[in-house]
């Protein structure tokens, strides 16, 4: 199965090559100042029903057309209507680009996303879209963020503060697929999980799915995040600074020279922190008398970078590459050397930590016909984290006349590194206006290896162990289609089919998708969709960790099935005449074959195990979730935003815990997002989240343990306390909240030109939301409660003040 997908994928441009198609006009919709693409815009014939959206590379057909001259009418809300005059003669197909001027609308900005329009055609549901302004536009802790953003839509959550990781209707950050311009990317996070990698100064757009996407993804059982990067300005040179309590990150972009027919544009965005700078500065300043100042310094700091570069080859072909690199980097180093008498010492530490991403892409968009688009995507993604932590201690002294010398040093290593290689293919052919068929293949050779090496030396002995050596390797290979019809004006249906194979379980497994949707009136709709999907990878992280600081990835074992999941969604979607969307859905998703991983059971005591059972022992579980979500958002107008509610239970079941709720349920969460444009140049912006409190094992009591010990031929009984707990995760912690305000104002600095500032307040109330209990015990003796067990809770962010400058030049 492998080979023969393998093989075919890199014909499949050639397959669909001398089909023949019905005259139409197609083309390209830009921003007129940039060339960006313009997704969703509407398309049409004028005094018609006939039209077309453009997709996300902004291109448009309107196909089946008879010959004649036809009004074209280009139209999106922030833009300039644009009409032109079309002749069509018999058996032509015209090509048309249309260049949209901005228009001067109060309350809006250049960026708009097009509801109507996606609403009108897209049959996905649990399917949001957001755009650079609307993230930028969010109350933000320190800086805009992408997760955090995400994280006040309905149906996603969180464990805490200190985690933007996606909790996405009942399934863990692990079964969500992230994305960067379609390379996958493994641990999208900043220090520690806090924030995201992605730098939204160069994002365009970010389009999520959280729950029945289509058939073109798989691999994952939650949710999908594609993040697309700017392309770059076509037609001039610019850039954009921003500087944060945090980190400065900047952007440049613009058109590179012209070759004959090849013409392109570039983007290159850079993001560094000088937190650490700051803090040294500080530390050092502070510093005892006779301190060595020079090993003072705080020991974190993080970088990434992220370039794009288009190549339009003639009017039909276009090569795109794409590159992501990122790091963290958490480093201590000490040297510490002294003298006195006749002896010397000489000690040194290293605790070395770094963990990121690295990812490349190569696509390549051929435009074969005015309805026959293929796509070729070659890409690379590797994520790893090394600790390397080496201690050496070296004494000499003299001793009647002799120099004698000691020496002892021990160096650690952990360190796992996936390298994912993908090839992929995708055709997408409009039949006509009632048929688009999507049909393509993908193959992944993903490589994980997992180590732990320890040594210790001396001068006259030397020990070398290596407690975890786990290499594993796999495949994965599939083939989807997919056919999106319009079966009358009313009633909208998208079928698919994606199979897979994963070589080390050596076994096919289908995934079918079914989606449709009825319009009730032009601006009322229902939406239902069943769809399977399956998973070939997950990590071995604590089910019950607190703080998420790197995810330790690794294929699924030979001898445990491959996850899969079910999911059913059912909905209704109403969008007004003002633009304002409302949509209300429940879903129901079955989870089987999910394995757990048995905290505390790292290594086993089996010496006749290999090393990769030994390090993975794993609970099998299965898992339910269910909801019911509204959602009102408003893109346009003076005042802009979402209200989102969520009503849902999630539920996990193992041999040991039975069902439980996990750490990321929360039954009831209410989040609201309010940007309002008082004025031109001042904006303010509000974020309000409310939810219960997330699920913990409660502790009833204590008791004395007692035990019969032996020593020196004497026998007596001791004892220690011990905790007794009630079921897993059977209480929760009091319900969260937290209001977080923002205020931007526009203005010329003197310096850069045009910019604004901003201003950000979290946790306004400086409302005590919990993080953990810390438990102790009374043991005052003149204490009414003596023996007894006391709880406090260890808080999440206090109240906090940001400040930043955005410049543009």
């Amino acid at each position: 199965m492998k080979n023969t997908i393998f093989k075919i994928i890199p014909i499949l441009p050639l397959i669909c090559g001398s089909l023949l198609f019905s005259q139409s006009i197609h083309g390209f919709v830009r921003e007129n100042a940039t060339g960006e693409p313009l997704f969703y815009v509407n398309v049409f014939i004028k005094d018609s029903y006939t039209g077309s959206a453009t997709n996300q590379d902004g291109y448009y057909v309107i196909t089946n057309l008879k010959p004649g001259t036809y009004e074209i009418i280009a139209s999106i809300i922030g833009y300039q209507q644009m009409t032109e005059s079309v002749t069509l003669t018999q058996g032509e197909n015209i090509r048309f680009d249309f260049r949209l001027k901005p228009s001067v609308i109060a309350g809006e900005e250049v960026n708009v996303t097009a509801e109507r329009i996606q609403f009108q055609r897209m049959v996905e549901p649990s399917r949001i879209t957001l755009d650079v302004r609307e993230i930028n536009a969010m109350p933000a802790f320190i800086e805009p963020d992408l997760f955090r953003t995400l994280q006040m839509l309905p149906g996603v959550q969180t464990v805490n503060d200190f985690s933007s990781a996606l909790y996405v209707r009942g399934s863990t950050p692990d079964q969500n697929l992230i994305m960067l311009d379609g390379i996958t990317v493994y641990n999208p996070y900043h220090i520690g999980g806090i924030f995201s990698t992605f730098n939204t100064d160069a994002i365009k757009e970010a389009d999520f799915h959280a729950g029945g996407f289509p058939a073109r993804w798989g691999g994952r059982l939650g949710s999908i995040l594609n993040v697309i990067n700017k392309e770059g300005n076509a037609e001039k040179f610019e850039g954009k600074i921003n500087i944060s309590a945090l980190s400065s990150k900047g952007v440049i972009e613009g058109p590179l020279p012209k070759l004959g027919k090849i013409k392109g544009s570039y983007m290159l965005a850079g993001r560094t922190t000088y937190l650490d700078k700051i803090l040294t500065t500080i530390m050092r300043a502070s510093a005892l008398p006779g301190e060595d100042k020079k090993n003072i310094r705080f020991p974190y700091f993080f970088y990434d970078y992220q370039g794009k570069i288009n190549l339009n080859i003639g009017d039909n072909h276009r090569l795109t590459l794409s590159q992501f690199y990122g790091d963290d980097v958490f480093f201590i180093k000490s040297d510490s050397k002294q003298s006195y008498n006749n002896a010397s010492f000489d000690d040194q530490f290293t605790f070395d930590w770094r963990w990121g991403n690295f990812t490349n892409s190569l696509s390549w968009r051929w435009i074969k016909s005015h309805n026959l688009v293929i796509k070729t995507f070659l890409a690379t993604s590797r994520f790893r984290f090394h600790i390397d932590m080496d201690s050496e201690s070296r004494y000499a002294y003299e001793e009647s006349g002799k120099i004698i010398k000691s020496y002892d040093g021990y160096f650690f290593d952990v360190f796992d590194i996936v390298k994912d290689k993908s090839l992929e293919t995708e055709l997408t052919w409009i039949a006509s206006d009632r048929h688009t068929v999507t049909a393509g293949g993908q193959f992944k050779d993903v490589n994980f290896n997992l180590g732990m090496k320890f040594k210790f030396a001396s001068f006259d002995t030397s020990l070398t162990s290596q407690p975890l050596d786990m290499k594993q390797g796999g495949q994965e290979a599939s083939l989807y289609i997919q056919d999106r019809w319009t079966i009358n004006n009313r009633i909208t249906t998208q079928i698919g089919l994606r199979v897979s194979h994963y070589s080390v379980h050596n076994k096919i497994n289908f995934e079918p998708r079914l989606g449709m949707k009825y319009f009730f009136s032009e601006n009322l709709s229902f939406k239902f969709n069943w769809g399977r999907y399956y998973q070939y990878l997950t990590i071995a992280n604590p089910r019950d960790e607190s703080f998420r600081f790197i995810d330790i990835w690794m294929g699924i074992p030979k001898k445990y099935k491959a996850p899969y999941s079910d999911h059913k969604i059912a909905g209704v979607e109403y969008i007004s005449p003002k633009n304002v969307l409302y949509r209300v859905e429940g879903y129901y998703k079955s989870f089987e074959n999910l394995i757990t991983l048995k905290q505390g059971n790292f290594f086993s005591e089996e010496s006749d195990r290999p090393q990769f059972e030994a390090f993975n022992d794993f609970y099998d579980t299965d898992a339910r979730a269910y909801g019911l979500e509204f959602l009102a958002k408003k893109t346009s107008g003076k005042y802009r935003g979402w209200v989102g509610y969520t009503l849902s239970e999630t539920k996990l079941f193992t041999e040991v815990d039975g069902w439980f709720h996990p750490k990321y349920d929360r039954a009831n969460t209410l989040n609201a997002v309010v940007h309002w444009q008082w004025t031109e140049k001042i904006h303010l912006s509000t974020a309000l989240t409310f939810s219960s409190g997330n699920p913990y094992t409660p502790i009833l009591g204590r008791t004395q343990r007692w035990f019969e010990q032996n020593r020196n031929r004497l026998t007596y009984w001791n004892s220690e306390s011990e905790y007794l707990v009630g079921d897993k995760n059977s209480d929760r912690y009091p319900a969260y909240f937290r209001v977080d305000m923002g205020l931007t104002q526009k203005k010329k600095f003197w310096l850069f030109g045009e910019g604004e500032r901003y201003f950000q307040v979290m946790n306004v109330t400086n409302h005590l939301n919990h993080l953990i209990w810390i438990y102790r015990t009374d043991e005052n003796q003149l204490s009414k409660n003596y023996g007894k067990v006391q709880q406090r809770g260890l808080p999440m962010f206090p109240l906090m003040l940001t400040v930043g400058w955005r410049f543009e030049f």
